[in-house]
């Protein structure tokens, strides 16, 4: 199945708001044009948390409404994708008794689920981790 749709991941969003922001990474989505854009909801919390600052919250709501209906939500059909997902091992604490999974695991796990819902392709730093996740995914800074 082919992925029209891209999904941007936390960290290609807060690149592309830099005024200058990293070539390739322009480049790699400027090749994309004609493909869609979404984001999560889940990246517009990770950012408000990432960023706690005054413009942090017109910049969100700029992105909101600047997606419109491209801001994809965690609802029941992600929620249920998401489920029948693990996280790798690596993914987990290493040196403790427990395998305690990273903060992480579940914000890329639920990522993860959204993009196979919705048959897309995520865009981020961590795409490797997100390949993981079984998901197709591609590193702007590295990937042509």
């Amino acid at each position: 199945m082919s992925q029209v749709g891209l999904l941007l991941d936390s960290d290609v969003l807060a690149e592309i708001r830099k005024v200058n922001p990293h070539p390739t990474v322009v480049a790699f989505l400027r090749r994309r044009s004609y493909r869609t854009l979404y984001i999560s909801v889940l990246s517009l919390g990770e950012l408000k948390g990432l960023y706690p600052y005054p413009e942090t919250d017109r910049w969100l709501s700029e992105l909101t409404d600047r997606f419109g209906e491209h801001v994809l939500d965690v609802d029941a059909r992600v929620s249920l994708e998401w489920a029948g997902r693990h996280a790798e091992p690596k993914l987990h604490a290493v040196g403790s008794s427990t395998s305690t999974p990273l903060p992480t695991a579940a914000l890329e796990g639920l990522m993860s689920a959204t993009a196979a819902v919705h048959e897309l392709e995520i865009i981020s730093s961590k795409a490797e981790v997100y390949r993981s996740w079984g998901v197709p995914a591609s590193n702007p800074w590295l990937e042509d």
